[in-house]
């Protein structure tokens, strides 16, 4: 496929829905058991409990370099980074998780932790745990509004895997501002990106799935060092409609990083002398592998990619074991 073809799925794919059920202004989502699924909608500053949201604490209680920063929403940005990565610091390095985790906590007056409240999706209670444990022994202080010591309610949330330690968002940015990037610098993240797209329902809204997707998206068109071979009776089964064409380009690109980063093995898919490109034995393993990826992750209803009618017949051959024979046929 051409490179702006390729360019053209994704901003197919990253053209931007509008959300339903925004949160109100002064107000974010909170971890509550009191509510009936844990999440409660809570205004920032609860003055019956006298808790107060770190997005308007003047002092925030932990280690930071937020100060000085007055604009709301930097101020949130900033904060979470900053706990995400104290968090981070004390977890462990064989963190074998897809997905998204979000955490709540409050420091009360005592400078003590209280009230964690960890959210994995997929629910995860190993991974719960080992986040709770982690922000059970982050440094923290009393914060402050206005001079007066208050009792602190804080929330972060991390993105897996994240072997830079760091929201999708933070290393899109730092991506977008690299002058000269070179795809080995990015390689790990991207791969990362392309694990964390395909962790859990479809949520295109969602500012790290956005992120993830962004960051797969800017390398489709350079050289990674592997061709993508779109073509084929499969790839032309799916559709643009729900992005299902965008999804395989994703899913051979996370089978072919796979490759090469835990196993060693480039998966070239150029054009060699002598042979026809669609019968390439490298051409041929990751389309394989790349279907299977998509097929696996779209056979589950609760991700939110229809099938069509043609793509459910590789799928009922993915579920008998001959999808290589279906593929190639």
């Amino acid at each position: 496929m051409k490179k702006f073809q390729l360019t053209s799925l994704a901003l197919l794919f990253l053209i931007p829905i509008i959300s339903i059920g925004q949160i109100p202004k002064d107000h974010f989502l909170d971890a509550d058991s009191s509510a009936p699924k844990g999440m409660k909608l809570n205004p920032f500053i609860q003055k019956e409990k006298g808790i107060y949201h770190y997005a308007v604490l003047t002092e925030l209680p932990f280690e930071n370099n937020c100060e000085g920063i007055i604009e709301e929403r930097e101020k949130i940005k900033c904060s979470e980074k900053k706990l995400r990565k104290l968090i981070f610091e004390k977890l462990e390095n064989n963190i074998n998780f897809r997905g998204s985790v979000y955490v709540y906590l409050t420091v009360n007056k005592d400078s003590e932790i209280r009230d964690i409240n960890v959210r994995s999706y997929p629910k995860s209670e190993d991974v719960d745990q080992k986040i709770k444990e982690g922000t059970e022994n982050i440094k923290v202080k009393v914060g402050k509004y206005n001079g007066k010591e208050v009792i602190s309610r804080l929330w972060t949330s991390f993105s897996f895997p994240s072997s830079s330690k760091e929201s999708f968002q933070e290393s899109l940015t730092k991506m977008e501002n690299d002058t000269n990037p070179q795809f080995e610098n990015y390689e790990r993240l991207v791969f990362d990106a392309t694990e964390f797209i395909f962790s859990g329902p479809i949520y295109p809204n969602g500012s790290e799935f956005k992120a993830a997707a962004k960051i797969v998206s800017s390398w489709m068109n350079e050289d990674i060092g592997m061709g993508i071979p779109t073509f084929g009776d499969f790839h032309t089964s799916l559709t643009n409609k729900n992005s299902q064409q965008f999804f395989y380009i994703v899913a051979m690109i996370n089978y072919g990083l796979n490759q090469k980063i835990n196993h060693n093995r480039i998966l070239e898919c150029k054009p060699k002398d002598g042979e026809k490109y669609s019968e390439q034995e490298d051409v041929k393993e990751v389309q394989l592998g790349g279907a299977k990826i998509l097929l696996e992750f779209i056979g589950n209803e609760k991700n939110n990619v229809r099938m069509t009618s043609k793509t459910k017949k590789f799928y009922k051959a993915y579920e008998k074991g001959k999808l290589e024979e279906k593929l190639f046929e």
